[in-house]
C-alpha cells in the first residue's frame, strides 16, 4: 500500500477524471480509500488533509459517519430500546444480538438481502442527496469498520447502484486481497469481488 499522500494525490486525479471518462462498467462513481485496520489513528488525522485537499480543487466534501447512521438508527428503534432492556435479564448468544442488530438496520431478517427499503440504505440514500445539494459535493463515509460483522460494504454498492448522485468516497479498513484487485475488508475477510468501484491503495 502506498504512503497516506500518494493515496490521497490519487484520490484527487481520479475525482478530477470528467464523469464521461469514468470506466462504462464501473458506472457510479464510488472510490474505495484504502487503509490498513492499524492505520486507523493516522486515517483519523489524515481526514482533515483529505477535506482541504478536496476544497482547493472546488469540491465541497461532505462527510457522514456509519458510526453515526447506526446509532440514529438504533436510537429511534423501540425494538433496539427493548433489547437493551432485556440484556438485564439473562444471557444471550452473539449471534442472537447480531441477528438482531441486523434485523433492526436492514428491516429484515438475516437470510434476506438488503432492499432500498431497508432503514441503512435510506440513511445513506439521505446522506447521497444532501451532498447532491451542495456545490460539487463529494459525500466521504467513515467509521466503516461499525458495521462489522453485519455488511459488507460491496452490498451497499450493489443496492445502491445508479443512485450515487454525486461522488462516493468509501472511507475502507483494509487491503488487497487475492481476488484481483478486490478488497480484503479489516484484512481479514476473503478478497471479494463483487466491488464495482475504483480501490485506491
Amino acid at each position: 500500500m502506498s504512503s497516506f499522500p500518494k493515496r490521497i494525490d490519487e484520490l484527487i486525479r481520479q475525482l478530477g477524471t470528467s464523469a464521461s471518462a469514468v470506466d462504462s462498467k464501473q458506472g457510479d462513481r464510488v472510490y474505495n480509500f484504502h487503509y490498513h485496520p492499524h492505520e486507523w489513528t493516522e486515517f483519523r488525522q489524515q481526514l482533515q488533509v483529505i477535506q482541504k485537499r478536496l476544497k482547493e480543487q472546488g469540491f465541497t466534501p461532505h462527510v457522514a459517519s456509519f458510526a453515526d447512521i447506526t446509532l440514529n438508527i438504533f436510537q429511534s428503534s423501540p425494538i433496539y430500546s427493548a433489547q437493551v432492556k432485556m440484556e438485564g435479564m439473562g444471557s444471550f448468544s452473539h449471534k442472537m444480538r447480531n441477528d438482531s442488530l441486523y434485523n433492526i438496520l436492514s428491516g429484515s431478517s438475516s437470510d434476506q438481502r438488503l432492499t432500498t427499503d431497508a432503514p441503512i440504505v435510506s440513511a445513506l440514500i439521505d446522506k447521497l442527496q444532501e451532498t447532491a445539494k451542495l456545490d460539487n459535493g463529494v459525500l466521504m463515509l467513515t467509521d466503516t469498520e461499525t458495521i462489522h460483522p453485519l455488511f459488507r460494504i460491496s452490498a451497499f454498492e450493489q443496492i445502491l447502484q445508479g443512485k450515487f448522485l454525486v461522488p462516493t468516497v468509501i472511507c475502507y479498513p483494509g487491503e488487497r486481497g487475492n481476488h484481483g484487485d478486490n478488497p480484503s475488508f479489516l484484512g481479514f475477510y476473503n478478497s471479494d469481488g463483487n466491488y464495482r468501484s475504483q480501490h485506491i491503495y
